[in-house]
């Protein structure tokens, strides 16, 4: 039996029969498939029994990473992680900062708000204060007129 590869998968054609694919040839095929996964099963689990069986004598470095390397790595991340802290400090800074400056606009905007009411109100008193002079000039005067009338109208 020939040796299964993903080559021979992609290369293999089956001769189309009256009906379609000649139908022992893809059951043969499919059969060569089959014993070419056990085979590669079997000794994946062999090898994965190896690999365990062998495990503990190996050395602690078995990742092929030199302790230079992993210095290396172990000062990234530290920076990379002084890094991270100082965005979020300055970051709480800045928002601090902000809140703050805020805060401070808010304040003066409400102070100069309430002098404004105030002149309205004072505004309004003045205003109130106009209409009630008017009126009593205005009453006097009606008061004189009817008295005109009146005095008139024992001219008539």
């Amino acid at each position: 039996m020939e040796r299964i590869t993903v080559d021979l998968i992609s290369r293999k054609e089956f001769s189309i029969s009256s009906r379609g694919y000649n139908q022992e040839e893809v059951d043969n095929f499919l059969d060569d498939i089959c014993e070419e996964m056990e085979r590669m099963e079997n000794e994946i689990m062999t090898l994965k029994q190896t690999t365990t069986a062998v495990r503990p004598e190996a050395p602690a470095r078995s990742s092929g990473v030199s302790e230079e390397d992993e210095n290396s790595f172990r000062e990234i991340l530290e920076m990379a992680r002084q890094v991270k802290d100082d965005t979020i400090r300055k970051a709480r800074e800045d928002a601090e900062a902000i809140r703050a400056k805020a805060e401070t606009e808010a304040s003066e905007r409400l102070e100069g708000l309430s002098e404004e009411h105030k002149a309205a109100l004072q505004k309004l008193d003045d205003l109130k204060a106009q209409a009630a002079e008017y009126r009593e000039k205005f009453e006097s005067l009606l008061k004189a007129q009817q008295e005109a009338l009146e005095n008139a109208s024992d001219l008539f």
